[in-house]
């Protein structure tokens, strides 16, 4: 560890090797293409050159064509190379500029083109004017040779100093491919052996954090051992404190069962029973009658009632008897007649749900009920249920939908949220509270098809018992 700085120092001179290689490569390639780009331009000025000569031989042969044979068809040559000898000169006389021409070459350049274009011009006009006798005057003929003989000589020199640029540019290519060649030798050789130093150096230093890593890993391998057996105890007890949330929602809800019958068989009962005694001890006291025999019917037939209301509010009998559909269809019409709301209920496939599963949903659809009768200021209520398959697994969903003011700023956390919520968890499902698509509010439960286990039959056997 005390060594640590000498392979970075040693790596840092390999990759000032390897930067000094590239920085020396890309001003050599930056050299190359400057240069490449000069011999480009002066092969470029050269075909030019070559083409702006085949133009003006274009020209003369034109001109020759008419002369001798004074058909207009002998002009096409002539006129295509007019006009595109206009755009040509314009592009050269760019190019040569780049290059360094000189001004008065260019100068000599343009005035013998010229010069020679107005004696091919003149010459035409002739020939339409006096017709084939101008063909005797053989001085057009001698000035124009003479012209186009210094226009080759000017357009030879240009392409010959066009050369040696070329020629030029081709040797500083190749000294800078020769220096280049040498750098890329020496600088990787450097930097290579600098490497393998560091990487020596390195390994060594590498050995000895692996002793130190080692060493911290057997620490922290008894410290995860220590964490995994403590998740493991608090993932049991969230199982258990869960199965134990279940087992006394099921067992208040047994309780809950015992209570409405107890309450139903001997108050209900008694109620009965004393109203009956009532009922005879009127027949017997005819023709005589007595108003606190009324008063003590009415308050046996108030008992009677009580009773009825108190078992119905613990243990609806119908949701043990019929079943699910009938305790929803009996508990919506009640609803509709004390609050006035217009309700429906349509369910399909509830004969697959277990007999165990029927409360919470039963219990959930009472508290959505409740909310909507307390904030919604809804006048139609619908309750619906059927099989859904949700991530695979086959389950039942219920929906209770109002048409109401909808949700609003009501917090998830709500006591009557909460308590659909923690039902439907204990019953192995979801539960969803939001806003419907079709105005109003949603609530909905998921509850997967599963039959009850038989651990769970007998517990709830043993509560009746």
């Amino acid at each position: 560890m005390r060594y640590s700085w000498l392979p970075s120092s040693l790596l840092v001179a390999a990759f000032v090797a390897f930067v000094g290689t590239a920085v020396g490569a890309s001003q050599s390639l930056g050299t190359l293409v400057q240069r490449d780009t000069e011999r480009s331009l002066a092969l470029r000025v050269q075909t030019d050159l070559q083409r702006l000569l085949t133009l003006l031989v274009d020209v003369e042969t034109g001109q020759r064509g008419f002369i001798i044979t004074g058909q207009q068809s002998f002009l096409r040559p002539y006129n295509d190379a007019l006009a595109e000898l206009g755009k040509l000169r314009v592009g050269l006389r760019q190019s040569l500029a780049v290059t360094g021409a000189s001004l008065a070459a260019l100068q000599r350049l343009d005035a013998l083109i010229d010069r020679r274009l107005a004696q091919t011009k003149a010459t035409i006009e002739r020939r339409l004017v006096a017709g084939y006798d101008m063909t005797r005057d053989l001085s057009a003929y001698v000035e124009g040779k003479r012209v186009m003989d210094e226009l080759r000589a000017e357009i030879k020199g240009l392409a010959s100093e066009q050369q040696d640029r070329v020629s030029a540019a081709d040797a500083v290519t190749q000294q800078v491919q020769d220096r280049t060649t040498r750098l890329m030798l020496l600088l990787p050789g450097v930097g290579l052996a600098t490497l393998a130093l560091a990487l020596a150096l390195m390994l060594r230093e590498r050995r000895l954090r692996d002793r130190a890593e080692s060493a911290l890993r057997n620490v922290n391998s008894g410290l995860e051992r220590k964490v995994a057996q403590r998740t493991e105890a608090l993932s049991r007890a969230l199982v258990r404190i869960r199965s134990f949330a279940s087992e006394l929602d099921r067992g208040v809800e047994v309780e809950r069962r015992r209570l409405a019958r107890e309450v139903h068989d001997q108050v209900g009962q008694a109620g009965t029973a004393i109203k009956m005694l009532v009922i005879s001890l009127r027949a017997k006291l005819a023709p005589h009658g007595e108003p606190l025999l009324d008063e003590l019917q009415g308050m046996a037939d108030e008992s009677i009632r009580a009773a009825r209301n108190i078992s119905a509010a613990l243990r609806p009998p119908l949701l043990d008897e019929l079943g699910l559909e009938a305790a929803l269809g009996h508990y919506l019409q009640k609803l509709q007649r004390q609050s006035g709301l217009t309700t429906t209920l349509e369910l399909s496939g509830v004969e697959a749900l277990a007999s165990c599963q029927a409360n919470p949903l039963f219990r959930i659809v009472q508290e959505a009920c409740t909310n909507v009768l307390r904030h919604a200021a809804a006048t139609v209520l619908r309750v619906g249920g059927h099989r859904r398959v949700r991530d695979g697994r086959e389950g039942f969903e219920l929906e209770v939908v109002d048409n109401g003011r909808g949700p609003g700023d009501t917090r998830a956390d709500a006591s009557g949220l909460r308590g659909m919520r923690e039902r439907a968890a204990l019953a192995g499902g979801t539960f969803d509270f939001g806003p419907d698509p079709g105005g109003g509010t949603r609530v909905s439960v998921w509850l997967p098809l599963e039959a009850p286990t038989p651990e769970v039959a007998e517990d709830e056997r043993e509560a009746w018992l």
